[in-house]
């Protein structure tokens, strides 16, 4: 504005103008006082410009009234003079730091203008009138120039204060976070120590931390003036506790008589702090920033302090978080640690005890695979809220980590207490859950140890407590147990088992041995692989003395890997002697649950390409696809996809025995010993052998029975129709070079020579078939739905006849040269099926009675020729045995 040569001359004010203005000054400043309070009454009607006055007092107003009124007598007399214009400019900046907008001073000119309009109107003559008019209008305007003039300077002086704020903040926040990064406190006291460094006007910052029960704030970070270790108690009217309970910043003079002494400590240094409070759930604090100028905060606005406030904010609730689950808002581990520590010094205090649990829920993991994260989600949040009604005050609930839980209880009396409390717990997980719509069960194990009976330091007590929730779930889950001395020293035997797996797998000292299966029609059909380790001292180790290490999660898959190329790399060997052996290996249930078994499996068959994939045979327990049978189904379908042989191993010792013949691709059966060696004796063995191998049988897979030990066993076994033994009647397991040779010398025993009835299973075999065709030429007629298994494109494997000719129906008559006759023509009954259909679905009902009629025919030559080769066929299949090596 300066630049213009005057701004008199720019407005066109005029010496005349002036002139005129002086003889009519007296007239106008009559009313100086009157124009004057109607100014301040204007300021304070409305709110915004009514609270940078709130806290002034009477005294104060009134001088501010007056000099009003001298504003307005030294308007009139100063012809917008130089001087004139440097005094408006800082009354223009004063308003910026007292916060008043541009825009309401603009609307007290407007008190001005009506006011001297209303005089003109009545008190000067009509020849004066509309040039003084004139000339006091553009004095009005020249003279709210000069203040916007001062107000922009103040402003933009403002602004580069804001600027500089904006810059610490974002110069503590932009830089880069390592892991050698300070805790998220550090970047509120970088905030600190920067904020009275880059402000000219910051002369203090700090903030001050209670929890939600504390009385006493405690400073944590001060930067910028010394001052002694602050603790602010909770007294009424403190201003930091006022902003707490209120959720607002409060503006603190600090030469108010009402402050607090430690406010009023602060007096010649500061002249206001500013108090902005920040919390997280059970954490509150309050920002202090002190600066050397009243009227700051409102001048440069609160806002960057609130950025400040928010970061605190922030930073409490990441410590809040660093202590607690964000799922469950339980305490995370360390949490528990550090209350666990506490409660060790209150137990022994009060001379009771001290419970310290582990839970972990029996199968989340499957209802997260099956129903989502999500629902897994739900669980969690269910299970704690039904864990936490159980609990008793002072009782802590921790997450310590996916679905385990840990658990203090403190102040137990007795034993019985603690089995009480456990039972109640375990009780409230096992109560069915509805998640999405369905209903979901786990149970929970539940492993404690009592303090000061064991008298360990906090991360000891949380070992024994590990030990004894494994303990429960060795047990079967769904129950508690209690840490003992025996069960220490059972842990640390499991642990010396562990140390010797894994050092003899790092030295090579893991070998296979190979037991022979043999079939009642084929001899020696192949070998099973069992593992040894060969001890430096005690020699050769069977299983029994490793064999719980060889499921663990850090040696499952090594161990796996190792079998599955050490087998294959055998099998090669033969194959290049002309012993084309099938070799079954037993895969652990974490192995093959491990999203890496299929890639290690396609890797083990791509290094020894010279064994075809159905020379493999991989065993699997029951226990794996009890764990998850959805996955397990998976995984074995893909197996059978590589060509790989499935046989599910130790059959009947499981809880879902017949269920796995419904859902799991299998080749074999293997029935478990422990019934096999007693069947003589025990008729309850009898039965369940004889039922597996009939079931079996009837769904074409080969059942082979293990611990096969006498000559009676291999008789009553033929007789039931088991067309596979192993066992030490034959062979015990040998070392792989071994084999060829035992091969050679093994004879059948011709006084173990047995009868087969071949086709014990046919007749229901043939019953179901011929009431399947019967329902779909029904169908046909559309009486009745069509049947499953029949008009798929690999329909004619899963039928219940085509499921016999493939497997026994194979095993028996595979070698005539009219069973590959008999296997095309029950492939055409299935065409002309699926023919008939097409030709239904199409309106063509004569065409699809025609294949209809075909189908019959071919059904009926079908059952004439099986039940020729059948009656031919002399009922004669040698036992094999030999002498154990």
């Amino acid at each position: 504005m300066e630049a213009i040569s005057t701004l008199p001359d720019f407005l066109g004010l005029q010496d005349p103008d002036f002139q005129l203005i002086d003889r009519y000054r007296d007239l106008l400043e009559s009313e100086t006082p009157a124009l004057a309070h109607a100014f301040y009454d204007y300021l304070l009607a409305h709110p915004v410009t009514a609270a940078v006055f709130r806290d002034f007092s009477r005294a104060r107003l009134d001088a501010l009234i007056q000099k009003q009124a001298e504003h307005i007598s030294g308007l009139l007399a100063s012809r917008l003079d130089k001087s004139w214009r440097e005094s408006m400019r800082r009354i223009g900046a004063l308003h910026h730091h007292l916060g008043i907008e541009p825009s309401w001073v603009a609307g007290a000119y407007i008190l001005y203008w009506r006011h001297w309009q209303k005089m003109l109107q009545e008190q000067v003559p009509a020849s004066d009138r509309n040039l003084l008019r004139d000339a006091l209008f553009r004095l009005l305007i020249g003279d709210l120039m000069v203040q916007l003039d001062g107000y922009a300077r103040a402003s933009r002086e403002t602004d580069a204060e804001r600027l500089a704020l904006f810059d610490v903040l974002l110069g503590v926040l932009a830089v880069p976070r390592g892991d050698e990064s300070p805790r998220p406190e550090g970047l509120l006291q970088q905030i600190c120590e920067a904020l009275p460094r880059k402000s000219a006007n910051v002369r203090l910052a700090g903030y001050v931390v209670s929890s939600a029960m504390g009385e006493i704030l405690t400073l944590e970070c001060l930067a910028g003036l010394p001052l002694p270790a602050l603790q602010i108690p909770k007294i009424a009217g403190d201003p930091c506790w006022l902003a707490l309970e209120s959720g607002q910043a409060v503006i603190q003079s600090v030469d108010d008589p009402q402050a607090p002494e430690w406010i009023q400590a602060l007096r010649n240094r500061i002249e206001e702090i500013g108090i902005f409070p920040f919390g997280a759930e059970d954490l509150r604090g309050v920002g202090l920033i002190g600066v050397r100028e009243k009227g700051y905060f409102h001048r440069v606005g609160s806002a960057y302090f609130d950025a400040f406030a928010h970061l605190g904010e922030l930073v409490l609730l990441l410590r809040n978080q660093s202590l607690r689950d964000p799922l469950t808002a339980l305490p995370n581990r360390a949490l528990f640690l550090d209350r666990l520590e506490t409660a060790r010094d209150q137990t022994l205090r009060r001379e009771r005890l001290l419970g310290v649990a582990l839970i972990d829920l029996d199968g989340f993991k499957q209802v997260n695979d099956r129903l989502g994260h999500g629902a897994g989600d739900q669980l969690l949040q269910a299970v704690v809220q039904r864990l936490q009604a159980q609990l008793r005050a002072g009782d802590t609930l921790a997450r310590m980590g996916g679905d385990e839980f840990g658990l203090l209880l403190p102040g137990l009396e007795r034993l019985d207490d603690l089995e009480v409390v456990c039972e109640r717990l375990l009780a409230a997980i096992r109560e069915p859950l509805e998640i999405q719509g369905e209903a979901v069960g786990v149970s929970g194990s539940l492993g404690v140890t009592l303090y000061p009976l064991d008298d360990s330091d906090a991360s000891t007590l949380i070992q024994h407590a590990d030990m004894a929730l494994y303990a429960a779930k060795d047990a079967g889950r769904n129950q508690f147990h209690l840490h003992t001395l025996a069960l220490d020293e059972a842990v640390q035997t499991e642990v010396a088992k562990r140390v010797l797996l894994e050092q003899a797998l790092h030295e090579g000292r893991m070998v296979l041995h190979y037991q022979p299966i043999v079939a009642s029609a084929d001899g020696v059909v192949g070998v099973e692989a069992l593992i040894r380790l060969q001890h430096p001292e005690k020699g050769l180790l069977a299983p029994a003395a490793f064999f719980s290490a060889l499921d663990h999660p850090r040696l499952a898959r090594t161990i796996g890997r190792f079998v599955l190329d050490a087998a294959l790399r055998q099998g090669a060997i033969w194959q290049g002697e002309g012993l084309p052996l099938r070799v079954a290996v037993n895969i652990s249930t974490r192995h093959l649950l491990d999203a890496r078994f299929l890639e290690d499996l396609r890797e083990a068959l791509a290094n020894h390409p010279s064994v075809p994939p159905e020379q493999l045979e991989i065993e699997i327990t029951e226990s794996a696809p009890l764990l998850n049978l959805e996955k397990a189904q998976t995984v074995l379908k893909s197996c059978q996809g590589l060509g790989v042989r499935i046989a599910i191993d130790d059959f009947g010792t499981g809880n879902a025995s017949l269920t796995y013949l419904q859902h799991l691709p299998a080749h074999s059966i293997k029935i478990d010993q422990s019934f096999v060696r007693d069947m003589i004796n025990d008729p309850k063995d009898l039965a369940i052998v004889a039922a597996v191998t009939t079931a079996s049988r009837m769904l074409g897979l080969e059942v082979i029975a293990e611990g096969v030990e006498t000559a009676d066993h291999a008789a009553l076994l033929a007789k039931m129709g088991c067309s596979h033994l192993q066992g030490y009647l034959f062979s015990r397991p040998l070392p792989a070079e071994d084999i060829p040779a035992w091969i050679t010398r093994f004879r059948p025993a011709p006084q173990l020579v047995g009868a087969l009835p071949p086709m014990d299973v046919l007749p229901p075999i043939l019953e179901g078939h011929l009431l399947r065709v019967q329902a779909f030429l029904r169908a046909l007629r559309q009486e009745n739905p069509f049947p499953a298994h029949v008009l798929g494109e690999d329909a004619e494997e899963y039928c219940h006849l085509g499921r016999w000719l493939r497997g026994e129906g194979a095993l028996l008559f595979g070698q005539s040269p009219d069973f590959a006759g008999l296997l095309a023509r029950h492939e055409r009954i299935h065409r002309f099926a699926r023919a008939a259909k097409s030709l239904l679905d199409a309106g063509d009902m004569e065409g699809a009675m025609h294949q209809g009629n075909l189908l019959d025919l071919e059904n009926r030559l079908l059952l004439a020729e099986l039940l020729a080769m059948t009656g031919q066929r002399r009922v004669a299949h040698p036992i094999i045995a030999g002498s154990p090596e």
